[in-house]
């Protein structure tokens, strides 16, 4: 079970971070890896921003603290992994594989299928990696995206079909369940895009032409539901989340106020045709998204508005920052303990 916590001034629980001990201490060890590059100037200055982003996303959504970094590996995590799994001393790539790595991996991927017909999906998944390890070919990881997608894990199953893809470009097969997995997301303009690259490659395919007009009329439902133009891009997000704003939060702005700030709502009626965004905020909107969904959904948006208008930024900054005009002020600062 996950301990439940609140958020400062509101009454909706959060879930904490499912994580172990042995997790968090994998991740402090990766992270100390990231950092010891960093200070031995092994990364360009972007990398090295980019990182520190990063590092700060995995402490938080690992729930580490300073006492975490307590815990000292025996060995660092990259000298661990060369040993385990790194190529040979030397080499750039691993090894072409032998006939017999071949033949084996093929009885393993057969094993792998009957185990899918059976529906035992992880082991079906366990029989992949494995004919993986032996040899990387590229219908092993289109086999093991149909387990994965059979096992919920949509993610996982896009990237092995962008593997298998990156190893054979003609692969149709690939771009067809990459286009299912997405369409288990609802992630419909994806969805249709895989489709059509498949389609691409076998124009008589049958099932891609259907999974594309689903896929079509899917994204056809949801412009239709998508507010009026001039209607406000972001009441139907907040209302989503409860109706009236955060103004009674302190340090938070007044949220009527910001909504009826012009310049945000004409930036963000345009971001709101961006497609990731747009299918980001509908989750959220019919009630399927949660609290991280929603802060992931606002940091894209305030990059995004970064880029294209910092000049709204910054006036908004002054407008309903702590102590403008628009913001409420935080409480004061804490008073230094008794000594």
């Amino acid at each position: 079970m996950t301990e439940e916590t609140k958020a400062p001034g509101m009454d909706v629980p959060i879930a904490a971070p499912i994580v172990t001990t042995d997790e968090q201490n994998l991740v402090v060890s990766f992270l100390q890896f990231i950092r010891q590059k960093v200070s031995h100037n092994q990364a360009t200055p972007e990398q090295a921003e980019a990182l520190e982003v990063a590092i700060q996303c995995l402490e938080h959504s690992f729930a580490l603290t300073d006492a975490s970094y307590a815990f000292q590996p025996s060995r660092p995590i990259l000298e661990l992994f060369k040993s385990a799994e790194g190529v040979p001393e030397g080499e750039n790539s691993m090894p072409t594989p032998s006939e017999a790595d071949i033949a084996q991996a093929n009885k393993l991927k057969e094993e792998g299928n009957d185990l899918m017909k059976a529906s035992q999906f992880d082991a079906a998944v366990q029989k992949y990696n494995a004919a993986i390890k032996l040899n990387r070919d590229p219908v092993y990881f289109c086999n093991r995206a149909a387990a994965y997608c059979r096992l919920e894990q949509y993610d996982l199953a896009i990237q092995d079909c962008r593997t298998a893809l990156a190893l054979d470009a003609s692969y149709s097969k690939a771009w067809g369940r990459m286009g299912l997995a997405y369409s288990c997301q609802n992630r419909y303009e994806h969805a249709a895009e895989a489709y059509k690259k498949a389609l691409e490659l076998e124009p008589n395919q049958e099932s891609y032409k259907n999974n594309l007009k689903i896929a079509e009329d899917k994204l056809k439902e949801m412009e239709s539901a998508r507010p009026a133009q001039g209607a406000n891009p972001l009441a139907g997000l907040f209302g989503a989340m409860g109706g009236g704003g955060m103004g009674g939060m302190p340090g938070m702005p007044n949220m009527n106020a910001l909504l009826s700030e012009p310049g945000l709502m004409e930036a963000a009626s345009q971001l709101m045709n961006d497609p990731g965004l747009s299918g980001m905020f509908q989750n959220m909107m019919s009630g399927q998204g949660s609290i991280a969904d929603l802060m992931a959904a606002g940091q894209q948006m305030a990059a995004r508005m970064q880029e294209t208008n910092p000049e709204l930024i910054e006036n908004l900054r002054r407008q309903f920052g702590p102590g403008g005009e628009g913001g409420q002020g935080g409480p004061p600062p804490p008073s230094a303990p008794p000594q």
